[in-house]
């Protein structure tokens, strides 16, 4: 006979692939906007721009506007050259993250720990690039 399975039982439940209960659990360890939680360094940590780059940008940002007033179509002009330099800066970025986050499981052959690890990096890659 089965009995009564309380709330602080210590046993887990096993999955149909091995897994426990536990483990899917553990992947669950984040906050709800996929940030790593205690201290775990994340690619989601990371500023979207380097703060160097955001100063270069903010001060090219200010050359626009200020040029408006006498040139408002280069002005416009300008404004659609600074986006593009950003995006493509973000998108760099970004795959630069991508890589660096495949090579921490696709050499050689990882652990289940290490896998498990780097499907929680993707995670908050992942919901990083939703919030955008």
């Amino acid at each position: 006979m089965r009995g009564n399975r309380g709330l602080d039982d210590d046993r887990t439940t096993a999955e149909p692939n091995g897994r426990t209960t536990d483990d899917l659990n553990d992947l669950n360890d984040r906050t709800t906007d996929g940030r790593a939680t205690a201290g775990e360094p994340s690619a989601a940590d990371e500023p979207l721009v380097a703060a160097d780059a955001a100063v270069d940008y903010r001060a090219r940002w200010e050359v626009v506007q200020q040029g408006f007033v006498d040139d408002p179509r280069n002005a416009v002009s300008e404004a659609d050259k600074l986006v593009d330099d950003v995006l493509k800066n973000l998108a760099d970025g970004f795959d630069r993250q991508h890589q660096d986050l495949e090579q921490q499981w696709s050499n050689g052959e990882p652990s289940t720990e290490d896998l498990r690890s780097a499907l929680q990096r993707y995670r908050a890659f992942f919901q990083r690039l939703l919030t955008l």
